[in-house]
């Protein structure tokens, strides 16, 4: 036998058996699914497109665009430059992202619903609008059941219906700017044309009014400054030259030369004392000499005085002519840049201008059919691919061995097409009849697979079960039997469904024996089977006994029928009920050689196989080996698996 799964129910068992409930769709999968949804991808891309272009053009009301456009400047063009009291403004990103958000700003927007009358506006003001179905239910739901609200006061409303409105200026607005340059877009879009082209050059205009209100504002407050300075400094000008003029007034008239005069006088007179001294010290002098040296001393003295008086003078009234001086220079500087701020007043110009009024648009900018038409069939595309591939992930069939052996670790002996036959016992018709069909050439790989499977020592008792019913191991197991009296095998055929017994049904109702009549040794083996002698096999039918069939199995008796069945058959094929439905399939499976477990393609759920190779391998019998089966010729086209898979024909499904 063939054991490819652990017998000791190891946790690298439970790995293997896993290994595809962890796994995802890997991306050939999900290319594979979407290319065997193409045609629902194409049918809703389709639906699509054509629901857009149905919306655009019959259901959307037109937008209108209207764009005007601002350019910054920097301050470089102005007549008069007073950057001391009014800077003008940078070119720095700054000062760009600071303009951009004025012309977003609330206030300024606020300003604009004033004057435009927008609050009156349901396009902008959402309170004039009608309320939706959903809303006037919620609104019935709710007077119903709370009392009503107080009636709000007439400021709550109007600041209400003013923030509703500028919140619907911001949603239509547009601003933006060009890269690197100062230029600003400003860009409106509502239901009417010349609405949006009004709303943008208003919005501009109020925007270059509000720069030069406070342009205006600055001169007035610098002007204003400028006043109050130079009256100030007009006052200190005339206190410094009222005292400069008194001082001058009082002081003795002196000038440079009557200073040098006195100098003069006063060198002569100390000179004339000294040579009186010198003449008294060589007795030269006369009597008189005295007096005249006393008298030329008060002359001295006098001239000292009078030249100290009139230096000092001197010096106070310089100070005094300096003080003058400098304020009357700070006040004809403020005086000029008085005259200066009140010319700016009337030559004042915006830090921006505007490079283009915004026209009346004349075609609508939404909704734009051909866009719509492609962005919904997009979208219709996208989720009919997100639904086929979540609709392959959920299903988790398989279509392919590749995919089966994958999935479990084990290997798939056989890949048998779907037989075209409505009734089961066209079934053994069309097997009888048509012998190089691609059915039965399926089973006949699928018997070389199995003897294969053992060995030097083929498989002698083989036991066919799958995970739920019609999965198609009856007529395999009937058809495999047909093959190996091909080889001239003597072959029975033991119905193990005592429940449903469905051989009956394949073969009509012979004359003959059954299972429970050999078990409770009212017939011998040999009497109580049904030769075919069309098919060349013996069939020994189930019946209902009453008794439970998992004990029937279980006993010494069936034991004994297996090990007879063995010395009188070359082959003996057991058809057993589903694993995931009743026991019988693991009670019988302790004394066969092989298991054969049937896979319906594209039907089978991958944690039904799971669960039902997991029920083997918790009793310790190994599985040979998987059957994919009914795989359906057209279906395989459809996924896309034909040229991969064999060559299709009427007749039915070629494996390699």
């Amino acid at each position: 036998m063939n054991a490819m799964l652990p017998q000791d129910g190891s946790s690298s068992g439970m790995a293997l058996l896993g290994r595809a409930e962890n796994a995802s769709m890997d991306l050939s999968q999900m290319a594979g699914a979407l290319w065997r949804a193409k045609g629902l991808l194409t049918l809703c891309a389709t639906v699509g497109a054509i629901a857009g272009l149905l919306w655009a053009l019959l259901v959307s009301e037109p937008r209108y665009r209207a764009m005007a456009v601002v350019v910054l400047s920097t301050g470089a063009d102005q007549v008069v430059s007073f950057t001391d009291f009014l800077p003008s403004l940078g070119a720095d990103q700054s000062v760009v992202n600071t303009e951009l958000e004025m012309l977003r700003s609330a206030s300024l927007l606020s300003d604009l619903a004033g004057a435009e009358g927008l609050v009156d506006d349901p396009e902008f003001n959402r309170y004039l609008s009608p309320p939706s179905l959903l809303w006037q239910g919620i609104n019935s739901v709710k007077a119903a059941l709370l009392p009503p609200d107080p009636a709000p006061h007439p400021d709550t409303i109007a600041r209400r219906n003013l923030n509703a409105t500028i919140a619907g200026i911001s949603d239509a607005l547009i601003v933006r700017t060009v890269p690197d340059s100062l230029v600003f877009e400003v860009v409106f879009e509502t239901g009417n044309a010349e609405k949006s082209a009004r709303l943008a050059n208003a919005l501009v205009d109020h925007y270059l009014r509000r720069q030069l209100d406070a342009k205006f504002a600055s001169t007035q407050a610098a002007a204003g400054w400028l006043t109050e300075k130079v009256a100030g400094l007009e006052i200190e000008l005339q206190t410094a030259e009222s005292r400069m003029s008194r001082f001058a007034a009082e002081m003795e008239l002196i000038s440079p030369d009557t200073v040098d005069v006195l100098t003069t006088d006063l060198k002569t007179t100390r000179d004339s004392i000294a040579a009186l001294d010198a003449a008294t010290v060589r007795g030269e002098a006369r009597r008189n000499s005295a007096a005249r040296i006393v008298e030329l001393r008060n002359d001295e003295a006098a001239l000292a005085a009078k030249i100290e008086d009139l230096t000092e003078d001197r010096v106070v009234l310089d100070q005094l002519q300096r003080e003058a001086a400098a304020s009357r220079t700070i006040y004809e500087y403020f005086l000029a840049r008085l005259k200066e701020t009140t010319v700016q007043q009337g030559i004042q110009t915006a830090d921006a201008r505007l490079m283009s009024a915004a026209l009346v648009p004349d075609v609508p900018s939404a909704p734009r059919p051909v866009l719509m038409a492609l962005l919904c069939a997009t979208l219709a595309g996208f989720a009919a691919a997100a639904l086929a591939v979540g609709w392959e992930m959920r299903t988790a069939t398989f279509r392919t061995a590749e995919a089966l052996e994958r999935a479990t670790g084990l290997p798939v002996l056989g890949q048998i097409p779907q037989i075209p036959a409505r009734r089961r016992q066209g079934v053994l018709d069309y097997i009888r009849a048509k012998p190089a069909s691609a059915a039965v050439e399926a089973i006949r790989n699928l018997r070389t697979s199995l003897v294969m499977s053992g060995g030097q020592k083929p498989p002698q008792v083989i036991l066919s079960t799958s995970s739920l019913p019609s999965e198609g191991k009856t007529t395999q197991t009937l058809a495999l039997a047909q093959t190996f009296t091909g080889l001239g095998r003597r072959v029975l055929v033991i119905e193990g469904d005592v429940r449903k017994r469905v051989f009956r049904d394949y073969f009509g109702a012979p004359d003959c024996g059954s299972l429970l009549r050999v078990l409770s040794g009212k017939q011998t083996l040999q009497g109580a089977v049904w030769h075919n002698d069309a098919l060349g096999f013996d069939v020994l039918f189930g019946d209902d006994g009453g008794a439970n069939a998992a004990d029937i199995f279980s006993s010494t008796a069936f034991r004994r029928l297996i090990d007879q069945a063995r010395a009188d058959y070359d082959i003996v094929l057991i058809d057993t009920p589903p694993v995931l439905l009743v026991p019988d399939a693991r009670v019988i499976g302790r004394l066969v050689d092989a298991v054969l477990y049937t896979v319906r393609w594209d039907k089978t759920r991958e944690k039904q196989v799971q669960a039902g190779l997991r029920a083997f391998q918790t009793v310790g019998i190994p599985v040979t080996g998987l059957v994919l089966s009914q795989i359906s010729p057209k279906g395989m086209k459809r996924y896309g698996y034909g040229k991969d898979y064999g060559t299709y024909g009427s007749s039915g499904y070629y494996a390699n």
